[in-house]
């Protein structure tokens, strides 16, 4: 019969084909030939060729034996024992070819029915015995190893299924049944088995307790370790003290502390395996997150932490079902490289181990060089390999560098700003000055970062707020001069006449307003929630509201001269108005050309405009096929250009979506049952709620860094400092597993990977 035999199997009725796997499962190896001669026979009448029959029969998609030799038979539940048994040893189509210098050997699968003990693995491309894998010894070519010599393959079956190990595992198969004979025959065997297993409960028991320990000191970002953690320390150090808090309200835990000589759970290995097992549970709750996200973009940042050690932090951006997650995933130490080269060689193999490679869009970093540069920097690196990982550089950085570039070139603003730094820095250098200035003016200053100008913001906001109350503190201090040193009076003299002064008043109204604006643009980009398209608007306002600051200079002019009277001294002398109208334009112009210079790469993100809200009644009428060019030039690959041109033009005259954010287009495509039928549109939605803004949530993992790796904990692993870190950046994710009842049964199994000196498996 030829294997390539096509002939429609409707002709053989399902009756056959169960009688068919039927004989073809019990046969024995007697009747081997006379078997196969049945099949064949039987097949030639379905129609059937033997390939087609054999692939129908067996897919190699759940390659059982391949998880068995990862995950022991023996660690398995009773249950998953007896359905595993059940369900009967699998005989896939191996792909195993042994080549000679005159022929090639192919494996046949009547050999399955000649060795009612044979299967295989299509992973492995071996054969194995069913018996011995189950219930046989750890080692063998036929248990664990794996057989592949086709030229010995006879002979080496013959023997194996005369050895005394393998006629030991048999029975063990075959009295292996429903009613668990072996536990009828001996009672003391089952009660045993049932003692062991209320052992077992009540370790576990304890073991959850540990977790739960665990899980409030990581998410509370609490040391564990204590320095001296002897019975006679008055300080075991958190993790002891807790446990023993506990055990006082908890009569198991206490027993098992009190009397436990071989697992107390209270070592630093445990603590570390304790802490890893969770971190494991979180980390395998987001690769599956990751698996059902369509696509996917990377962030990362670099810091120093309190070792000078330099941590690169990772965090994944997608969309779910439930709205966009960005997730923190490591740190991972590059202090002894940090060339990009060798950062984007960590990142693609950071993306393959969570087996999101093929869904990464994007990708965002600031603008250093090493990380930035369209050349040789990491983002190009990731683009070799990743052609549509779309670079963004972070829009929270780069607003920062329009309000630093923009502000510190002009010589009067550099003055103003230094003066301000001065006035915050005056008060933190004493707890004498910060108890005045907390009693008559009853907030702090807040101190400016030279990179971070959303603090200069603060300080300015501040310090207009506050102006006459800070005026009272230097006065109160210059009228009482002899309980303060010659420094603080000769200052806070020299701060009376700044505060009153001309100059210092005009600028911090000017700032005042302009941070106002800045201020909201800063929170919005900082916001995961926001797609690109909206806070690209938000820029865009920005713009226009402080060009219309030019606007506003009288008004700021003539409130200052009322508040502190006019200018004096050397920028009293001629038109002293229009000297400052033409500083006040100046600043005014630097601010919008930095905005236009930075934020004008904005060609590649012209698609974002297919899904912008206020447009769609224009685009009823003018279709945007710019934009629709450009998202085809970007992620063209993703997409069949006429059905989305067809969904788009459905959707803008849709009234259900107008005005709708992309947002809130995704989700109303979920609910309504419309992201199939809309499968364009969908996507889209997707990509552009992918795409990050900036890498707020980045930095906001270097304030966790900082606080779990401190200067007394300054010693912490790398391992268990990321696996502290997970734990307490992304505590929402392990409140959700454990109220789903999900983290200590899986923190369990990961905990019990390695050899433990106590029971927690089942019987």
């Amino acid at each position: 019969m030829s294997s390539d035999s096509t002939i429609d199997q409707s002709y053989l009725p399902s009756k056959w084909e169960g009688f068919i796997i039927a004989d073809f499962m019990t046969s024995s190896a007697r009747c081997a030939a006379k078997f196969m001669h049945v099949i064949y026979q039987r097949v030639k009448l379905g129609g059937i060729s033997i390939r087609s029959f054999t692939m129908a029969h067996v897919s190699d998609s759940n390659d059982i034996v391949a998880k068995l030799l990862t995950e022991s038979f023996s660690r398995m539940s009773y249950t998953d024992k007896l359905e595993l048994i059940t369900k009967g040893r699998p005989i896939p189509q191996l792909n195993l070819v042994q080549k000679t210098k005159r022929f090639e050997r192919h494996f046949n699968i009547g050999n399955y029915a000649r060795y009612n003990w044979m299967t295989g693995s299509t992973r492995e491309h071996k054969l194995y015995c069913w018996d011995c894998l189950l219930f046989g010894a750890d080692s063998g070519s036929w248990a664990r190893d794996g057989y592949s010599d086709l030229g010995s393959l006879s002979k080496s079956a013959h023997r194996h299924q005369n050895a005394s190990g393998h006629l030991r595992a048999t029975i063990r198969l075959k009295t292996f049944g429903d009613t668990r004979i072996e536990l009828q025959l001996d009672e003391q065997q089952r009660r045993g088995v049932i003692l062991h297993n209320e052992k077992v409960k009540r370790n576990r028991g304890i073991l959850k307790r540990l977790i739960n320990c665990v899980v409030y000191l990581g998410k509370q970002e609490l040391p564990f370790r204590g320095h001296d953690e002897s019975v006679t320390s008055s300080n075991k150090g958190n993790y002891i003290e807790l446990l023993d808090l506990v055990a006082e309200y908890d009569s198991d835990l206490h027993t098992h502390l009190a009397t436990s000589t071989v697992f107390t759970g209270t070592s630093s290995r445990i603590q570390n395996d304790l802490i890893s097992a969770v971190a494991s549970v979180m980390t395998d709750s987001m690769k599956e997150e990751l698996r059902k996200a369509p696509f996917v973009a990377v962030m990362l940042d670099e810091t120093t932490d309190i070792s000078n050690v330099a941590q690169m932090s990772y965090v994944l951006r997608y969309v779910t079902d439930d709205g966009i997650k960005e997730r923190f995933f490591k740190y991972e130490d590059v202090t002894e490289d940090k060339r990009a080269e060798a950062i984007a060689t960590r990142l693609l193999e950071f993306l393959r181990e969570s087996g999101c490679i093929d869904k990464v869009v994007a990708q965002c970093y600031d603008g250093a060089a090493v990380m930035a540069s369209g050349l040789n920097g990491v983002q190009a690196k990731v683009k070799e390999t990743i052609p549509q990982a779309l670079f963004i550089h972070c829009y929270a950085h780069i607003l920062n560098l329009v309000l630093s570039n923009g502000a510190s070139k002009i010589r009067e603003c550099k003055v103003f700003f230094s003066h301000l730094s001065g006035l915050a820095t005056f008060f933190s250098r004493s707890a004498k000055r910060t108890k005045l200035l907390d009693d008559i003016c009853q907030h702090r200053l807040p101190r400016a970062a030279p990179t971070r100008w959303c603090f200069h913001s603060c300080l300015v906001c501040t310090v207009a707020d506050k102006t006459r109350e800070l005026r009272e503190v230097f006065e109160h201090i210059v009228d009482h001069h002899t309980e303060f040193d010659d420094e603080t009076v000769h200052c806070s003299d020299g701060y009376i006449t700044l505060l009153t002064s001309f100059d210092f008043s005009f600028w911090l109204k000017t700032f005042h307003a302009i941070f106002s604006y800045s201020d909201v643009v800063f929170e919005i980009l900082q916001n995961k929630g926001f797609d690109m398209q909206f806070c690209l608007a938000r820029v865009d306002q920005l713009q226009r509201q402080i060009e219309q600051e030019k606007g506003n200079f009288d008004s700021v002019y003539d409130e200052t001269q009322a508040l502190v009277g006019p200018p004096r001294g050397r920028g009293a002398q001629g038109d002293v108005r229009a000297r400052y109208r033409e500083l006040h334009c100046s600043v005014i112009d630097s601010l919008l050309t930095q905005i236009s210079n930075r934020f004008s790469d904005h060609k590649k993100l012209e698609f974002l405009a297919l899904l912008d809200p206020q447009q769609f009644g224009y685009y009823c009428n003018y279709f945007p096929t710019a934009a629709l060019n450009s998202l085809m030039e970007s992620y063209g690959g993703y997409f069949d250009q006429p059905r989305l041109h067809t969904e788009l033009a459905v959707m803008y005259g849709m009234s259900d979506i107008l005005g709708k954010s992309p947002a809130d287009i995704h989700q109303f495509l979920l609910k309504k049952g419309l992201s199939e039928s809309m499968k364009q549109v969908y996507t889209l939605s997707c990509i552009i709620l992918t795409i990050p803004v900036s890498t707020a949530s980045v930095e906001r993992s270097f304030s966790a860094l900082k606080r779990i790796k401190s200067y007394s904990r300054s010693t912490t692993g790398q391992v268990r400092l990321s696996d502290l870190a997970l734990i307490s950046i992304e505590k929402e994710l392990l409140i959700a597993l454990k109220a789903k009842d999900h983290l200590h049964d899986d923190a369990i199994k990961f905990f019990i990977q390695k050899d433990r000196r106590m029971d927690f498996v089942f019987r």
